[in-house]
């Protein structure tokens, strides 16, 4: 089982929330307010994680119809969830995904990343 997962949220209206698990560890970053725009030409959620964890960045972008990646950062990592689904078996329909990829951005907190 990957380590992190991702959850994306419809709660209508353009706006999304969103929850990063780690799996391993059990804490988690939430991403309250996401919204949906275009940008560059393309549909995309941005938003920003919770004030307790200010710094994380969230962004989703469809890849095709059903299919979605989602990137999020912070000043030091990105966890890159390639290949993420819709799934509408919850009483929202909401984007998952799952992965192991973490990429250091900061060389300094290369340690932290298990």
């Amino acid at each position: 089982m990957p380590r992190y997962q991702i959850t994306l949220t419809n709660n209508g209206q353009g706006r999304y929330s969103g929850v990063l698990a780690d799996l391993q560890n059990g804490y988690q970053i939430r991403f309250p307010d996401c919204s949906r725009h275009r940008q560059d030409g393309r549909s995309v959620i941005t938003g920003h994680s919770a004030p307790d964890l200010p710094d994380w960045f969230l962004e989703m972008t469809v890849i095709q119809q059903g299919l979605f990646s989602i990137l999020l950062s912070d000043p030091f990592f990105q966890i890159e969830f390639a290949e993420c689904e819709l799934d509408e078996t919850g009483d929202a329909p909401a984007i998952i995904g799952w992965t192991d990829t973490v990429h250091v951005l900061n060389q300094n907190k290369k340690d932290d990343v298990a």
